[in-house]
Order: C-alpha cells, then structure tokens, then sequence
C-alpha cells in the first residue's frame, strides 16, 4: 500500500496535475526556511496545500441508454437516483470525500451552499473512488 504523499501524488499524476505539484514542491523546497528540516517540511505542506484540486457536488446520477441522451431536448426531465433532502456526495478529483446538505445561500445571486454532514475516513474515501 502506498503512503498517504504517495497516494496524492498517485491522484494528481492521473488528473494531469503533477506539472502544478512538481512546481509547488520545488517552490516549497527552495523557498524560506529551506535549510532547517522544520523550515523545509513546512514549506513542502506549504507547497503540498497550495496545489488547487477539483471539488464536485454529484446531486444524482441516472443511467440512460445513448438513444435517450441523444433525444434529450431543452425541457426535458431526467430522473436522478437522488431523493430531494437526502445527503449529495462530495468528490475531490474525483475521489468520493464527504457528504453534505444542499443550501441556498442568501443573497442577490442566489447560489447553492454545502454544510458538510460526514468526512469519510481515509480508507473509505480510496475504496469509494
């Protein structure tokens, strides 16, 4: 089994990220502090957390066969698996990480919000994905 710096390397690698990774630790590596091991190991998280990732909030998912989705019209309804107040799912680069609660968040715009229910322990965030 990999180590959990592996695994993220493992992740970022396969989302086409490890450019951005391999730029932040050589930042991190060669920036303030570099030359004690705690100035260094802070600046490797540093640059480990600057790396951006993708979150996705999955609300449903339907199975269709390719003849409806080509059908598919403005107007028409798509049935999801989802039930409406049940938790969403909450991915990052595409690995299943949370789940949480949809809310309209207040103000003119109008957008949607996730307070967060359930972080998924490690093991079971690898094995969902």
């Amino acid at each position: 089994m990999n180590s959990p710096i592996e695994q993220v390397l493992d992740d970022l690698s396969a989302d086409g990220q490890m450019d951005m990774a391999q730029e932040a630790f050589a930042t991190g590596l060669d920036g303030p502090g570099a030359g004690s091991d705690a100035g260094a190991s802070s600046s490797v998280a540093d640059a480990l957390f600057s790396i951006p990732v993708t979150l996705q909030v999955v609300i449903g998912t339907a199975r269709l066969p390719i003849s409806q989705i080509a059908e598919l019209q403005p107007g028409a309804v798509v049935n999801l698996d989802q039930k409406l107040g049940t938790p969403v799912t909450i991915l990052v680069n595409g690995k299943d990480v949370a789940r949480g609660d949809l809310f309209v968040l207040e103000g003119e715009d109008a957008r949607l919000g996730i307070t967060i229910r359930e972080v998924l322990p490690v093991a079971k965030r690898h094995a969902a994905a």
